[in-house]
């Protein structure tokens, strides 16, 4: 049978980490998830769209909203002119690395998202 309590735990938990997310770093939860994947080399606009899940209008929005705060730039890809890459500024660069390193509270109904995937095995 469907346990919809332990979802809505794991919903709370997750806007609680949000909130952390927020007063800690400044970001939102998709600002920083955008800010992630370009870190690990997406960095296409349609492919960010795909790994966040998100549409290319609320992506559009994510991307100005860090584009302002100076954590990201775009730029005309070398390959294809009519394409646009994604970048970290230094300033992103180096906002990655601190909530990397920061004392986030994980909820205990989120813990398993820090394990490694080998543990599932």
């Amino acid at each position: 049978m469907l346990n919809l309590c332990a979802i809505r735990r794991l919903q709370s938990a997750l806007r609680s980490f949000e909130e952390q997310l927020k007063d800690e770093t400044g970001l939102s939860f998709n600002d920083a998830l955008l800010l992630c994947a370009v870190e690990k080399g997406i960095t296409e606009p349609s492919a960010l769209a795909k790994e966040l899940n998100l549409s290319p209008s609320r992506l559009t929005r994510v991307i100005d909203s860090l584009e302002v705060r100076s954590l990201v730039q775009r730029t005309l890809s070398i390959t294809d002119r009519r394409s646009l890459i994604i970048s970290l500024t230094e300033a992103g660069e180096e906002l990655v690395q601190t909530f990397k390193c920061c004392e986030l509270d994980v909820p205990e109904e989120l813990a398993f998202t820090q394990e490694e995937p080998w543990q599932h095995i």
